[in-house]
């Protein structure tokens, strides 16, 4: 009987931080968005991306890149969550988070500023 105890009360603490952590995201992120930027990043290349962020804080983009006439791709997997005007993105196998100010536009289009080095972006609702 105090393992089946310990047993729900363990369970009950998982969900109440998933919901928790769950609630805390801007929830007009959520969904499929798609960008593309060109030599904002980097120079000579070019940048495209799609995006689903999911509403428990889990993230996986899609990039194309190209550079010199040279396509690649690649996929990103990871965590994201938002407080007040600032979103957290941080990558599966990353050390730190990136950290964004971002202004959600008529619920169709984000604008994303990096708050290291003054990289901008927008995203535009696919969905």
């Amino acid at each position: 009987m105090k393992t089946f105890k310990t047993l729900i009360l363990f369970l009950g603490i998982i969900l109440f931080t998933s919901f928790k952590s769950e609630n805390n995201n801007d929830k007009k992120l959520v969904g499929i968005w798609k960008g593309f930027e060109v030599e904002k990043q980097y120079e000579g290349v070019e940048k495209h991306w799609i995006v689903q962020r999911f509403a428990n804080g889990t993230y996986v983009i899609m990039f194309t890149t190209k550079q010199d006439c040279e396509i690649q791709t690649f996929t990103e997997k990871g965590k994201w969550w938002t407080k007040g005007n600032l979103f957290y993105e941080k990558h599966e196998n990353g050390d730190a988070p990136e950290i964004y100010s971002y202004v959600v536009k008529d619920n169709l289009v984000v604008h994303f500023k990096n708050q290291e080095n003054n990289y901008e972006f927008d995203d535009f609702r696919l969905e």
